[in-house]
Protein backbone atom coordinates (compact mmCIF):
# COMPACT_ATOMS: atom_id res chain seq x y z
CA UNK A 1 0.00 0.00 0.00
CA UNK A 2 2.93 2.36 0.58
CA UNK A 3 4.02 1.94 -3.04
CA UNK A 4 0.49 2.70 -4.21
CA UNK A 5 0.31 5.79 -2.02
CA UNK A 6 3.46 7.18 -3.63
CA UNK A 7 1.74 7.05 -7.03
CA UNK A 8 -0.91 9.53 -5.90
CA UNK A 9 -0.63 13.16 -7.06
CA UNK A 10 -0.27 14.25 -3.41
CA UNK A 11 1.15 11.23 -1.55
CA UNK A 12 1.50 13.07 1.78
CA UNK A 13 -2.30 13.17 2.23
CA UNK A 14 -4.92 10.47 1.91
CA UNK A 15 -7.57 12.00 -0.36
CA UNK A 16 -7.61 15.14 -2.48
CA UNK A 17 -10.46 16.03 -4.84
CA UNK A 18 -10.09 18.63 -7.59
CA UNK A 19 -13.16 20.14 -9.25
CA UNK A 20 -13.24 21.96 -12.61
CA UNK A 21 -9.47 22.12 -12.92
CA UNK A 22 -8.25 23.84 -16.10
CA UNK A 23 -5.69 21.14 -16.84
CA UNK A 24 -6.96 20.10 -20.24
CA UNK A 25 -5.68 21.09 -23.64
CA UNK A 26 -7.13 20.37 -27.06
CA UNK A 27 -6.52 21.33 -30.68
CA UNK A 28 -8.55 20.87 -33.85
CA UNK A 29 -7.33 21.29 -37.42
CA UNK A 30 -9.46 20.71 -40.46
CA UNK A 31 -9.97 21.26 -44.15
CA UNK A 32 -13.65 21.91 -44.80
CA UNK A 33 -15.50 22.01 -48.10
CA UNK A 34 -19.10 23.08 -48.70
CA UNK A 35 -20.88 23.04 -52.05
CA UNK A 36 -24.44 24.28 -52.48
CA UNK A 37 -26.47 24.45 -55.67
CA UNK A 38 -30.08 25.49 -56.23
CA UNK A 39 -31.40 24.48 -59.63
CA UNK A 40 -34.21 26.20 -61.51
CA UNK A 41 -36.59 23.22 -61.53
CA UNK A 42 -37.06 22.84 -57.78
CA UNK A 43 -33.92 20.84 -57.01
CA UNK A 44 -31.52 21.91 -54.26
CA UNK A 45 -28.32 20.08 -53.25
CA UNK A 46 -25.97 20.71 -50.33
CA UNK A 47 -22.69 18.79 -49.90
CA UNK A 48 -20.18 19.09 -47.07
CA UNK A 49 -16.86 17.36 -46.41
CA UNK A 50 -14.37 17.71 -43.56
CA UNK A 51 -10.89 16.22 -43.26
CA UNK A 52 -9.75 16.82 -39.71
CA UNK A 53 -7.72 15.79 -36.71
CA UNK A 54 -8.49 16.52 -33.06
CA UNK A 55 -5.93 16.06 -30.29
CA UNK A 56 -6.43 16.47 -26.54
CA UNK A 57 -5.34 15.13 -23.17
CA UNK A 58 -8.78 14.98 -21.55
CA UNK A 59 -12.23 14.02 -22.73
CA UNK A 60 -15.65 15.61 -22.51
CA UNK A 61 -17.90 15.26 -19.48
CA UNK A 62 -21.28 15.87 -21.07
CA UNK A 63 -24.19 13.63 -21.89
CA UNK A 64 -23.89 14.43 -25.60
CA UNK A 65 -20.13 13.98 -25.96
CA UNK A 66 -19.73 11.18 -23.43
CA UNK A 67 -17.55 10.89 -20.36
CA UNK A 68 -13.84 10.36 -19.95
CA UNK A 69 -11.62 8.85 -17.29
CA UNK A 70 -9.28 11.10 -15.29
CA UNK A 71 -5.55 11.30 -15.98
CA UNK A 72 -3.82 7.96 -15.66
CA UNK A 73 -0.82 9.55 -13.98
CA UNK A 74 -1.52 12.64 -11.90
CA UNK A 75 2.13 13.69 -12.28
CA UNK A 76 2.07 13.64 -16.10
CA UNK A 77 -0.84 15.27 -17.88
CA UNK A 78 1.04 15.26 -21.18
CA UNK A 79 1.23 11.46 -21.03
CA UNK A 80 -2.49 11.40 -21.83
CA UNK A 81 -2.11 13.49 -24.98
CA UNK A 82 -3.45 11.57 -27.98
CA UNK A 83 -6.07 11.70 -30.68
CA UNK A 84 -9.32 12.93 -29.20
CA UNK A 85 -12.13 10.50 -28.52
CA UNK A 86 -14.25 12.70 -30.79
CA UNK A 87 -11.79 12.60 -33.67
CA UNK A 88 -13.33 11.60 -37.01
CA UNK A 89 -10.85 11.90 -39.85
CA UNK A 90 -13.40 12.02 -42.66
CA UNK A 91 -16.95 13.36 -42.43
CA UNK A 92 -19.40 13.67 -45.32
CA UNK A 93 -22.79 15.35 -45.31
CA UNK A 94 -25.15 15.41 -48.28
CA UNK A 95 -28.73 16.66 -48.44
CA UNK A 96 -31.14 17.23 -51.28
CA UNK A 97 -34.67 18.56 -51.74
CA UNK A 98 -36.77 18.20 -54.86
CA UNK A 99 -40.12 19.80 -55.62
CA UNK A 100 -41.97 17.75 -58.20
CA UNK A 101 -42.75 19.86 -61.32
CA UNK A 102 -46.51 19.28 -61.08
CA UNK A 103 -49.37 21.34 -59.73
CA UNK A 104 -50.50 24.95 -59.87
CA UNK A 105 -47.79 27.17 -61.35
CA UNK A 106 -45.63 24.16 -62.33
CA UNK A 107 -44.67 22.70 -65.69
CA UNK A 108 -46.99 19.69 -65.61
CA UNK A 109 -50.60 19.17 -64.52
CA UNK A 110 -51.08 22.80 -63.59
CA UNK A 111 -54.91 22.74 -63.81
CA UNK A 112 -57.84 20.65 -62.68
CA UNK A 113 -58.06 17.70 -60.33
CA UNK A 114 -54.66 16.37 -61.45
CA UNK A 115 -52.98 19.53 -60.18
CA UNK A 116 -54.40 18.94 -56.68
CA UNK A 117 -53.54 15.24 -56.64
CA UNK A 118 -50.08 15.39 -58.20
CA UNK A 119 -49.06 18.88 -57.12
CA UNK A 120 -47.39 20.01 -53.93
CA UNK A 121 -45.16 16.95 -53.48
CA UNK A 122 -41.62 17.48 -52.10
CA UNK A 123 -39.02 14.73 -51.59
CA UNK A 124 -35.91 15.09 -49.47
CA UNK A 125 -32.96 13.04 -48.24
CA UNK A 126 -30.05 13.50 -45.84
CA UNK A 127 -26.97 11.26 -45.90
CA UNK A 128 -24.07 11.10 -43.43
CA UNK A 129 -20.83 9.13 -43.56
CA UNK A 130 -18.14 9.27 -40.86
CA UNK A 131 -14.98 7.30 -40.25
CA UNK A 132 -14.95 5.63 -36.85
CA UNK A 133 -13.74 7.31 -33.71
CA UNK A 134 -10.41 6.17 -32.20
CA UNK A 135 -10.25 2.99 -30.17
CA UNK A 136 -9.25 3.01 -26.48
CA UNK A 137 -7.66 -0.05 -24.87
CA UNK A 138 -7.87 -0.58 -21.10
CA UNK A 139 -5.99 -2.54 -18.46
CA UNK A 140 -6.85 -3.37 -14.81
CA UNK A 141 -5.80 -0.85 -12.16
CA UNK A 142 -2.89 -2.96 -10.91
CA UNK A 143 -1.20 0.11 -9.47
CA UNK A 144 -4.05 0.66 -7.00
CA UNK A 145 -2.98 4.29 -7.15
CA UNK A 146 -6.52 5.66 -7.01
CA UNK A 147 -5.49 8.03 -9.75
CA UNK A 148 -6.48 6.46 -13.03
CA UNK A 149 -9.16 4.05 -11.94
CA UNK A 150 -10.70 2.31 -14.93
CA UNK A 151 -8.68 4.59 -17.20
CA UNK A 152 -5.49 2.60 -16.72
CA UNK A 153 -3.83 1.45 -19.93
CA UNK A 154 -1.70 -1.56 -20.93
CA UNK A 155 1.90 -1.57 -22.12
CA UNK A 156 2.90 -1.78 -25.77
CA UNK A 157 4.92 -4.79 -26.91
CA UNK A 158 6.33 -3.08 -29.99
CA UNK A 159 4.10 -4.99 -32.40
CA UNK A 160 1.73 -2.85 -34.51
CA UNK A 161 -1.86 -2.84 -33.30
CA UNK A 162 -3.31 -2.41 -36.80
CA UNK A 163 -3.73 -5.59 -38.82
CA UNK A 164 -1.96 -5.68 -42.23
CA UNK A 165 -5.23 -6.07 -44.13
CA UNK A 166 -7.22 -3.79 -41.87
CA UNK A 167 -9.94 -4.79 -39.39
CA UNK A 168 -12.20 -7.71 -40.19
CA UNK A 169 -15.92 -7.03 -39.82
CA UNK A 170 -17.25 -10.52 -39.12
CA UNK A 171 -18.43 -12.31 -36.00
CA UNK A 172 -15.56 -13.17 -33.60
CA UNK A 173 -12.96 -12.02 -36.15
CA UNK A 174 -9.80 -10.14 -35.26
CA UNK A 175 -10.30 -6.39 -35.42
CA UNK A 176 -6.83 -5.43 -34.19
CA UNK A 177 -3.73 -7.29 -33.05
CA UNK A 178 -4.04 -8.27 -29.34
CA UNK A 179 -0.35 -9.25 -29.29
CA UNK A 180 0.47 -5.52 -29.47
CA UNK A 181 -0.49 -5.13 -25.79
CA UNK A 182 0.38 -6.64 -22.47
CA UNK A 183 -1.05 -6.10 -19.01
CA UNK A 184 0.75 -3.41 -17.03
CA UNK A 185 2.72 -4.68 -14.00
CA UNK A 186 1.73 -3.73 -10.48
CA UNK A 187 2.54 -0.17 -9.33
CA UNK A 188 3.25 1.06 -12.85
CA UNK A 189 1.49 3.07 -15.52
CA UNK A 190 0.84 1.72 -19.01
CA UNK A 191 2.61 3.40 -21.95
CA UNK A 192 -0.05 2.83 -24.62
CA UNK A 193 -1.59 6.09 -25.83
CA UNK A 194 -4.96 7.12 -24.42
CA UNK A 195 -6.58 6.51 -27.82
CA UNK A 196 -4.86 4.33 -30.37
CA UNK A 197 -3.24 6.27 -33.23
CA UNK A 198 -3.90 3.68 -35.94
CA UNK A 199 -7.11 1.80 -35.07
CA UNK A 200 -10.64 3.23 -35.24
CA UNK A 201 -14.08 1.92 -34.42
CA UNK A 202 -16.27 0.86 -37.37
CA UNK A 203 -17.39 3.71 -39.61
CA UNK A 204 -20.96 4.97 -39.48
CA UNK A 205 -23.35 5.87 -42.28
CA UNK A 206 -27.01 6.79 -42.36
CA UNK A 207 -29.69 7.88 -44.82
CA UNK A 208 -32.86 9.70 -43.76
CA UNK A 209 -35.62 10.40 -46.27
CA UNK A 210 -38.81 12.41 -46.29
CA UNK A 211 -41.86 12.95 -48.48
CA UNK A 212 -44.41 15.68 -47.97
CA UNK A 213 -47.43 17.15 -49.73
CA UNK A 214 -49.11 20.49 -49.12
CA UNK A 215 -52.66 21.23 -50.25
CA UNK A 216 -54.36 24.59 -50.05
CA UNK A 217 -57.85 24.10 -48.62
CA UNK A 218 -58.74 27.79 -48.87
CA UNK A 219 -56.69 30.95 -49.23
CA UNK A 220 -56.16 30.87 -45.47
CA UNK A 221 -55.87 27.17 -44.59
CA UNK A 222 -53.21 24.69 -45.75
CA UNK A 223 -52.92 21.02 -44.94
CA UNK A 224 -49.47 19.35 -45.00
CA UNK A 225 -48.89 15.61 -44.89
CA UNK A 226 -45.37 14.43 -44.13
CA UNK A 227 -43.75 10.98 -44.00
CA UNK A 228 -40.22 10.53 -42.63
CA UNK A 229 -37.97 7.47 -42.61
CA UNK A 230 -34.95 7.48 -40.31
CA UNK A 231 -32.22 5.03 -41.35
CA UNK A 232 -34.32 4.54 -44.46
CA UNK A 233 -32.13 1.74 -45.84
CA UNK A 234 -32.14 -0.09 -42.49
CA UNK A 235 -28.33 -0.07 -42.61
CA UNK A 236 -26.53 -1.71 -39.68
CA UNK A 237 -23.68 0.06 -37.88
CA UNK A 238 -21.68 -2.41 -35.81
CA UNK A 239 -20.36 -1.80 -32.31
CA UNK A 240 -16.60 -1.87 -31.74
CA UNK A 241 -14.41 -4.78 -30.60
CA UNK A 242 -13.56 -5.94 -27.09
CA UNK A 243 -10.89 -3.57 -25.73
CA UNK A 244 -10.07 -4.90 -22.24
CA UNK A 245 -6.66 -6.56 -22.21
CA UNK A 246 -7.94 -9.21 -19.77
CA UNK A 247 -11.01 -10.19 -21.83
CA UNK A 248 -11.05 -13.61 -23.45
CA UNK A 249 -12.09 -12.07 -26.78
CA UNK A 250 -9.70 -9.13 -26.57
CA UNK A 251 -9.11 -7.65 -30.03
CA UNK A 252 -12.07 -9.45 -31.56
CA UNK A 253 -15.40 -8.04 -32.70
CA UNK A 254 -18.71 -9.63 -31.82
CA UNK A 255 -21.29 -8.37 -34.30
CA UNK A 256 -23.96 -6.32 -32.57
CA UNK A 257 -25.97 -3.39 -33.88
CA UNK A 258 -24.98 -0.02 -32.44
CA UNK A 259 -27.51 2.15 -34.29
CA UNK A 260 -31.30 2.19 -34.35
CA UNK A 261 -33.14 0.20 -37.05
CA UNK A 262 -35.40 1.88 -39.58
CA UNK A 263 -38.05 4.11 -38.02
CA UNK A 264 -40.96 5.65 -39.91
CA UNK A 265 -43.25 8.41 -38.72
CA UNK A 266 -46.19 10.31 -40.23
CA UNK A 267 -47.58 13.73 -39.45
CA UNK A 268 -50.47 15.89 -40.53
CA UNK A 269 -50.34 19.65 -39.96
CA UNK A 270 -52.98 22.31 -40.49
CA UNK A 271 -51.56 25.76 -41.20
CA UNK A 272 -53.46 29.03 -41.14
Amino acid sequence: MQAAQLLRPYPHVLNVTAENVGAGHSSYNAMQLTVERRFAQGLAVLFGYAFSKAIDNVGEWTGAAGTSNPFQNGHCFSCDRSRSGQNQTHSIRWSTRYELPAGVGKRYFSHGIASRVLGGWVAGAFFTLDTGRPLVVSSPNNSNSLGGGSGMRPNATGTPAALPGGPQICDNCLYFNPAAFTQTPQFAFGNVSRYLPDVDNPRTSNLDASLEKTNSITERFRLTFRAEAFNATNHVVFAGPSTSVTASNFGRIVLSQANAPRQIQFSLRLGF
